[in-house]
């Protein structure tokens, strides 16, 4: 079985069509449905199936992070896919996670090529952050277009779409990831509210000595509203929180850790 995990916070019409993509294009195994709803007066009107599971479990906003480890902790699945509620699978996709999953154990996280709706090509991968590019983020610069060589490689724009490739991590809308793999409480860190709860779980992935794996052949699609990039937010203010959450718990900025040699 794999279990989708999302969050509703009154995006209940993205969950439907999340969970329309699931019928349409599904697994070859069972496959369960696990959403937080975070906004209980936004109703859920989703019914399983002998295919597609549903269980939907009403909370109290505590963060999209708590969310989806509320969600873990209700789910049954020997395999995980987080999911924003905005996400589509496409046909074939959690079948090649999986696959690759179930090769590779030196993979920890699985991540897909996303597109937006019209098919352009989402950039969901990234290189930890630096100084620089944390704060070129925030600076007008780059809201006049400007992208500089250090901010086009941590956007990881030169990144193949063809072949499989290892990324320090990627945008949590959509990632792959084994049971076993998580802790026994939930996938991400509950100190972060929203955003960075990505970056975390696949720093510490990188820690435990296994890979994040960037695979272009699976495809989600994701109506990505990058609501984050204006500062003046709350979306923006809620990214800069989790920012300094992130550098609090590790010290500072971390890097990828090179792998030790005997």
């Amino acid at each position: 079985m794999i279990s989708i995990l999302t969050v509703n916070y009154h995006s209940s019409a993205d969950v439907g069509v999340l969970a329309e993509s699931l019928r349409k294009h599904p697994s070859r195994g069972p496959m369960q449905l696990v959403v937080t709803n975070n906004s209980p007066d936004d109703s859920i009107g989703l019914v399983g199936d002998e295919r597609l599971s549903i269980d939907i479990a009403d909370s109290v906003n505590r963060g999209f992070a708590a969310g989806i480890n509320l969600a873990f902790q209700r789910s049954q699945g020997q395999y995980v896919m987080i999911a924003n509620p905005d996400v589509q699978v496409t046909a074939g996709a959690m079948d090649a996670a999986i696959d690759l999953l179930v090769a590779d154990r030196t993979t920890g996280v699985v991540l897909p090529l996303m597109r937006n709706i019209d098919g352009q090509v989402q950039r969901s991968a990234r290189q930890f952050y630096t100084w620089p590019v944390a704060l070129f983020a925030r600076s007008p610069l780059r809201w006049l277009g400007i992208r500089p060589a250090f901010f086009r490689r941590y956007l990881c724009e030169d990144l193949p779409l063809d072949v499989p490739t290892t990324v320090d991590w990627g945008l949590g809308g959509a990632m792959f990831l084994r049971r076993e793999d998580c802790e026994s409480d939930g996938v991400f860190d509950e100190r972060f509210f929203l955003y960075f709860e990505d970056v975390d779980l696949c720093y510490r992935t990188w820690l435990r000595g296994q890979r994040v794996m960037y695979c272009p052949r699976i495809e989600c699609i994701h109506a990505h509203r990058r609501s984050s990039r204006n500062p003046f937010t709350l979306a923006g203010w809620h990214h800069l929180r989790s920012f300094l959450a992130f550098r609090k718990k590790y010290g500072g900025l971390p890097q990828r850790p090179v792998p030790q040699t005997t």
